[in-house]
């Protein structure tokens, strides 16, 4: 069975500038990725300087093994340096093949076959083979659970290795959860039917082999095997339908390395001498620069030829203030930035920069614990709700553009929101409080310093804005900054941490199951959350193909999480870029895949002197 891509998925820009520029970025629109053999571009002359692009980021990669980490600036990275089996259309947002030509599908879903591409080398002189991505997917079945905790989209994300098949609770279970009945209001007790409800349903899935295969029967693994079936052809078996592998093929962390490097490095030394096939090396990283050049022996010429304007060299430099962001634009220091926030924006346009916009696909969130004392009451977290002004918040602090969330599914995957939104209203937020007799004891709340996300590019200002709107209420926070590079994520995702916290997530594939698995992926430590119910409505829903079906349980995997909160979206961020002229193009992708290779950029005049 062939695969079918997925629908269009726009991309659009807001350009301000130069009557030039605004031109040269409206008819630069990305071609679809050309393979193939072409002619090698002809060597620039002696006397021309390569072409290069200095690009500003707001952190420092953390690691340049993708299997290792999850942080947007290292993927910035390994996006250059290693490709996937299956790519991302630059047009279209939909797979495309990659380091794999093609691929069958079974009818029943279980088993992929991929064709590998003739004539691609690592970085190191090793071809690509299908012992060499076998030697990948082991690598990542051997990962500990230390080193899967800091990958994010990657292998375990895709496959749920980790996973184990959710123990249902009882109808009396979900009835305890509720309380007494003659306490309950009639909103409560349809919440209560509601659940009952869907736990009959499910009961009846669970009664049926979720999983096939030798696994452990306990297990919620989707793997089941990886061989090689010939020099080029790599045969991938599941334990149960997954109708978003070949999207989920295209997450940064599936990149396949060069299997001389795994067995010669040791696990860790890919972090530091990243080896694959991409049309970068990693030239240098010293004192927050990320240097790379042009991998002369690419195996995609015809998409290096397509763009005779595409970098030689790329400069990266760490940047976490937006406003020296700013500067150093200003002062030609750099080409471009990413992670444009709204305060800056007004002199981008006073001073004619093109600024590119990427459609949002990601989504801020404050998460709140369920061990804390006033976190573990429902009315409470209501209250919290119920004194957020979401839509003020995407006003001032955000790009325009910028829509409030009511889940944690971008609009984009047309999940409808969930039955009973919780909206701004600072007298029911009192009225809870009043009812629990909250007592004024401080909440710690959690924030990060010195550092932008795609879904947080003012994180400084964004919790004064929502501690504001709690004390409004008469809500008492805590505030407890902490940088970035200190591990935020780790202090946040610990059981000694029990507050209020700030943290986003950047999608990686369209598909819901993206965004949910992987922000509730550590929901027992990050929000002090289970939820066994939970747990069985994702994984049923996961392996349904696109249909109303499929709609229709992840709406209910939002009304859960509604009915729980163990978060609250805030909204859906607008990132940008701002570029000075001398960058005509900028592959702008709402899931990050940015490969420098299709950047355009202009070549300076040589010195005379």
């Amino acid at each position: 069975m062939q695969h079918q891509p997925w629908p269009h998925v726009s991309r659009r820009a807001l350009i301000t500038g130069t009557l030039s520029a605004l031109a040269l970025t409206a008819t630069g629109c990305t071609a679809k990725q050309p393979v193939g053999p072409s002619p090698t571009p002809s060597a620039s002359p002696s006397a021309t300087p390569p072409r290069v692009l200095r690009l500003a980021s707001a952190a420092d990669p953390l690691g340049f093994d993708p299997a290792l980490v999850g942080d947007t600036d290292s993927f910035r990275i390994t996006r250059q340096v290693y490709e996937t089996l299956i790519s991302i259309d630059t047009s279209t947002g939909g797979p495309v093949a990659g380091l794999a030509e093609s691929w069958t599908e079974s009818e029943d879903g279980l088993r992929y076959t991929f064709t590998l591409r003739e004539g691609v080398q690592f970085h190191d002189g090793e071809p690509l083979t299908a012992k060499a991505v076998v030697a990948n997917f082991e690598r990542w079945q051997k990962m500990n659970a230390e080193q899967r905790a800091g990958s994010v989209q990657g292998f375990d994300d895709v496959f749920h290795v980790s996973a184990k098949l959710p123990s249902l609770p009882s109808a009396k279970d979900i009835e305890a959860d509720f309380g007494k009945s003659e306490d309950l209001t009639e909103a409560e007790k349809a919440q209560l039917q509601q659940r009952l409800d869907q736990l009959k349903s499910i009961e009846s899935a669970f009664k049926h082999d979720l999983f096939t295969g030798s696994g452990d029967k306990k297990s919620a693994s989707y793997f089941e095997s990886v061989k090689a079936t010939g020099d080029r052809e790599v045969t991938l078996t599941l334990r149960r339908r997954l109708p978003s592998l070949i999207e989920a093929l295209t997450l940064p962390g599936m990149a396949i390395a060069s299997p001389k490097a795994l067995k010669s490095t040791g696990t860790k030394a890919l972090s530091a001498v990243p080896v694959g096939t991409g049309p970068y090396r990693l030239s240098s990283f010293s004192e927050g620069v990320v240097s790379l050049e042009l991998n002369k022996d690419y195996w995609n010429t015809a998409r290096v030829g397509a763009n005779p304007q595409h970098p030689e060299r790329v400069e990266v430099v760490s940047i976490p203030s937006p406003h020296n962001r700013l500067n150093a634009l200003l002062a030609e220091e750099v080409d471009g930035f990413d992670m444009v926030s709204v305060d800056v924006l007004r002199t981008l346009v006073r001073q004619a920069k093109v600024v590119v916009q990427r459609d949002p696909f990601s989504v801020l969130y404050l998460g709140m614990n369920h061990k804390h004392k006033w976190l573990g009451k429902p009315a409470f977290r209501h209250a919290i709700a119920h004194a957020l002004n979401k839509g003020q918040l995407a006003e001032k602090l955000f790009i325009s553009g910028t829509k409030q969330a009511h889940t944690i599914l971008p609009p984009t995957l047309s999940i409808p929101d969930p039955d009973e939104v919780l909206g701004h209203d600072e007298a029911k937020a009192k009225e809870l409080l009043s009812e629990l007799k909250y007592d004024g004891e401080p909440i710690e709340f959690a924030y990060p310093l010195r550092v932008a996300r795609t879904s947080l590019p003012l994180p400084e200002r964004t919790f004064a804005y929502i501690a504001e709107d709690l004390a409004k209420v008469g809500i008492v926070i805590k505030p407890r900054p902490i940088a970035w590079s200190d591990d935020y994520l780790g202090t946040v995702r610990s059981e000694k941490f029990t507050g209020l916290h700030l943290l986003g997530f950047s999608g990686g594939y369209r598909s819901p199951d993206d965004f949910i698995s992987s922000i509730l992926a550590q929901k027992k430590y990050e929000f002090g959350y289970t939820s066994a119910l939970l747990d069985a409505q994702i994984l049923l829903a996961r392996s349904l193909p696109q249909g109303e079906e499929r709609t229709t349980a992840y709406q209910q995997i939002v009304n859960t999480l509604n009915q729980d909160l163990p978060l609250i979206p805030l909204v859906y961020p607008i990132s940008a870029l701002a570029f000075n002229p001398s960058v005509s193009y900028y592959p702008s992708s709402p899931v990050l895949n940015e490969v420098f290779v299709d950047t355009q950029v202009q070549v300076a005049a040589p010195s005379n002197g």
